[in-house]
């Protein structure tokens, strides 16, 4: 009976250490600028892949800090690997993009690379994508 315990003991051990060494996470230090007023959240969606990018599918990687003027500066652990950031500032805290009539946005966005498409799109995902690979990650999105 105790070697049995001892066994487990062993293997849950074993198993934890191949869990933490399959994620390893990095910090991204993410500068947001170009914001106009301190209403609301700044609200940040990290994505994997095209899906995410495109909102078919959930972000499972979503944050928000209160907006600033002129500049938030965040620090938001998350798993190593490429990820495209897509940031608003959502003033009326309603959670969402708030577009007009013409399905342009209201509210003032950036994405990694500061790389934009028109007003209508999303830019190509590719153009985007950031490689979070070092300990501390250094990434600046201005608002438009």
């Amino acid at each position: 009976m105790k070697y049995k315990i001892i066994l487990i003991a062993v293997i849950l051990i074993f198993q934890s250490i191949y869990a933490f060494a399959e994620d390893e996470n990095v910090i991204m230090v993410l500068e947001v600028n170009n914001i106009d007023t301190s209403k609301g959240n700044i609200m940040i969606h990290l994505c994997r892949n095209v899906q995410e990018f495109s909102g078919t599918v959930p972000v499972p990687y979503a944050f928000f800090f209160p907006a600033k003027k002129n500049s938030v500066t965040a620090k938001i652990t998350i798993p190593k690997g490429k990820y495209a950031v897509k940031v608003f500032h959502d003033e009326n805290e309603n959670k969402i993009m708030d577009l007009n009539a013409a399905n342009h946005p209201v509210e003032k966005f950036g994405f990694s690379n500061n790389f934009f498409g028109s007003y209508s799109s999303l830019p190509p995902f590719d153009k985007v994508l950031i490689n979070l690979d070092k300990t501390e990650n250094f990434v600046r999105v201005n608002l438009r």
